[in-house]
């Protein structure tokens, strides 16, 4: 019992000194786990944000999207519209062409007639001449009316070649229309590389349009090649072409047609 009784301190002791050391242990593990449930906030905070972020920049590039249909719905009526007055002045001109041609072939034959006249009258007036006749009626009213039609003929051609140059005028607009300017130069506004896309400063305004490849560089250094896939008054929207990526274009990167 004495032996007992010389141990039992020791025993709390032992006991103690345990509870201690277990108690020092789940304090720390329980620090740790709290540090790593504020990780995980921070973590969850961050990504609400970015995801914020992301949900408004897609319901901008929707708005964009439709701002861009609108205006490509509207310049495919002003090239509609201005393709029908090509055709119209086209027609105009062959019309011309054909009275211009009608005329000339008239001038012709007129000429003939003239000529045919002439040597009858010279006929007549060697005949006249045999039995002393000397007076005859002269040919002037025929002659005006040859250098009448001579300027009707003119009047036509001016005004075919009026018609020409407007004809000429309208293909020069209509190939403007369609056609991006070689050198044009812009920069990368939006990057979206999840879904392989980004977005120029360049639109409209600029005469991009759907179609059309930019070069991306960086300081110089070729990043890549886009194509324009869909185009707004001020600026477009250009898928990234995986086969000419070097690097991932940023906001920024220099874009030239």
């Amino acid at each position: 019992m004495n032996r007992l009784g010389k141990f039992a301190p020791i025993v709390v002791v032992i006991v103690s000194l345990g509870s201690l050391y277990l108690a020092f242990r789940l304090n720390g593990m329980k620090k740790a786990h709290l540090a790593k449930i504020a990780e995980l906030d921070n973590s969850l905070t961050q990504t609400k944000a970015e995801l914020t972020k992301t949900k408004g920049t897609l319901k901008q590039t929707q708005a964009d999207l439709t701002t861009t249909k609108s205006n490509l719905v509207q310049t495919t009526a002003t090239l509609v519209t201005t393709k029908a007055a090509l055709d119209q002045k086209t027609q105009e001109a062959s019309s011309l062409q054909t009275q211009l041609t009608g005329a000339t072939n008239q001038l012709a034959q007129t000429k003939a007639d003239l000529e045919t006249v002439q040597a009858t009258l010279k006929n007549i007036q060697d005949a006249l001449r045999d039995v002393g006749i000397t007076n005859i009626n002269n040919i002037a009213q025929l002659h005006d009316r040859i250098v009448s039609m001579g300027e009707e003929n003119k009047v036509l051609g001016q005004q075919l070649m009026v018609m020409h140059t407007a004809n000429e005028q309208l293909k020069a607009k209509v190939e403007e229309l369609g056609t991006t300017p070689v050198g044009l130069r812009g920069h990368v506004s939006v990057v979206q590389g999840k879904w392989g896309f980004i977005v120029m400063d360049v639109g409209h305004s600029q005469r991009v349009q759907p179609n059309a490849e930019f070069l991306v560089y960086r300081d110089s250094k070729f990043v890549g090649k886009v194509q324009v896939v869909s185009v707004a008054a001020n600026n477009c929207i250009a898928q990234i072409l995986p086969d000419y990526l070097k690097h991932p274009p940023q906001p920024g990167d220099l874009v030239v047609h």
